[in-house]
């Protein structure tokens, strides 16, 4: 179970590119000199999976040898590439939780959230 990128991108309805506000990427096992056009396709994939996904809608797509889960919620989606070993329901709750990392202290409201 490998996790490769995850990207947090600002939903833009009028269809122009989304704007990505955070990523985290693990592209080590490529070649060093592979590196920098293997992030730049994967965020091309990435925006464009983003693209296609409705707000309030999830989706999971099969691109060669990852699976690509993308959530978005509120005009903010988050895009995950990870292997086909990697459960589904993690996937997403993972996806969730980077978006909204307070989400569930918001709920709570007798606790204190640090």
């Amino acid at each position: 179970m490998k996790i490769t990128v995850l990207l947090v991108l600002k939903y833009n309805p009028e269809g122009s590119d989304p704007t990505i506000l955070a990523n985290a990427s693990d592209v080590t096992h490529f070649g060093y000199f592979q590196r920098p056009s293997v992030r730049e396709f994967i965020f091309f994939v990435g925006r464009t999976v983003e693209k296609r996904t409705p707000p309030g809608q999830r989706q999971s797509i099969q691109h060669e040898e990852y699976k690509v889960h993308s959530y978005n919620r509120n005009g903010l989606c988050t895009v995950g590439f990870m292997d086909d070993h990697y459960p589904v329901r993690s996937a997403f709750s993972l996806l969730n939780k980077q978006a909204y990392p307070n989400n569930s202290c918001q709920q709570k409201k007798n606790r204190v959230c640090s």
